[in-house]
């Protein structure tokens, strides 16, 4: 049973092996007993709960029948973990992008999820940027050697098509006041950055919130945050970006944390027209930059 995994466990691997612990431990059974009863041997079974290795679908199936559980949202919520989901497909169509071997985990997670809630305190949500903007802001950051900037560029591009799906996912984003007025890539790229935003932000299942500079208090003022509703599994991960790499909590302390945090972030930030007015009017300002101030030109 299982297969062993060639590159480190995914945010679903691990989840569905301390979901497989939680169920033998409920059941009062040792590591031996449960393999005895699942005719494994104690380190197969400890692999799956470590995700050392790919638990199957159908082995999910066979340790959901011999644990005997009985509660739909729970089969439903084990099986959508060892399922790929919505992501099979897309990988298909842009898995040549990925920045590796195997598409990010972000981006799978995002493909699977029913909704997201991003904090953007200084730039634009990936998921919301234009290409002109996304490769200024790639550009600024040193990326590995090896990665091509066109095709860093074009992943976050094929990344939005989780907002237009024939099922959209529900995004909601807050974002910095700051976000709105760092020129960018230049005049010209944020100009046509928030004329995107505008429109982006138009179907009922985009929801953008500015946090004016006028508020006394930032919730999310250490950094962004993304926190994703993940359907297949039915479990929230929140998604912290750095530079060299992200950082996935699962804990459910640590998500409660950002729930809170976000739930303030949007209390405290405009409401969605008033945050509309607010893009329109720096929009408005950008527009009236005489163009021999203007400059283009990435440092």
């Amino acid at each position: 049973m299982g297969c062993m995994a060639k590159n480190p466990p995914t945010v679903r691997m691990r989840r569905l092996g301390v979901e497989l612990r939680k169920l033998r431990e409920e059941r009062d059974l040792t590591l031996d007993q449960a393999a005895e009863l699942l005719s494994l041997s104690k380190s197969a079974l400890n692999r799956m709960e470590n995700a050392q290795v790919i638990t199957r679908a159908h082995e999910v199936k066979y340790i959901i029948m011999m644990y005997e559980v009985t509660d739909k949202a729970r089969r439903d919520a084990l099986l959508g973990l060892a399922s790929s989901g919505r992501s099979k497909d897309w990988v298909k169509r842009y898995g040549a992008l990925s920045p590796d071997s195997t598409v990010a985990d972000l981006v799978l997670l995002e493909q699977d999820s029913s909704a997201i809630r991003a904090c953007h305190p200084f730039g634009i949500p990936g998921l919301l940027q234009t290409a002109d903007y996304a490769r200024a802001v790639k550009g600024s950051i040193r990326l590995d050697p090896a990665r091509d900037l066109d095709q860093a560029v074009a992943f976050r591009m094929a990344r939005k098509e989780v907002l237009s799906r024939p099922v959209p996912v529900r995004f909601d984003a807050v974002i910095g006041e700051a976000a709105l007025r760092q020129r960018m890539g230049g005049v010209g790229t944020l100009r046509d950055q928030l004329r995107y935003l505008l429109e982006a932000s138009r179907p009922e299942n985009v929801t953008v919130r500015v946090l004016p500079y006028e508020a006394a208090r930032h919730p999310g003022f250490d950094g962004p945050f993304t926190m994703l509703d993940v359907e297949a599994g039915h479990f929230t991960v929140v998604v912290i970006d750095g530079l060299a790499r992200s950082v996935y909590l699962e804990d459910n302390a640590d998500v409660e944390r950002y729930r809170v945090a976000f739930a303030e972030l949007c209390a405290l930030a405009l409401s969605a027209a008033d945050s509309r007015r607010l893009i329109e009017r720096v929009l408005g300002e950008l527009e009236a930059v005489p163009e021999e101030e203007q400059d283009d030109r990435l440092a």
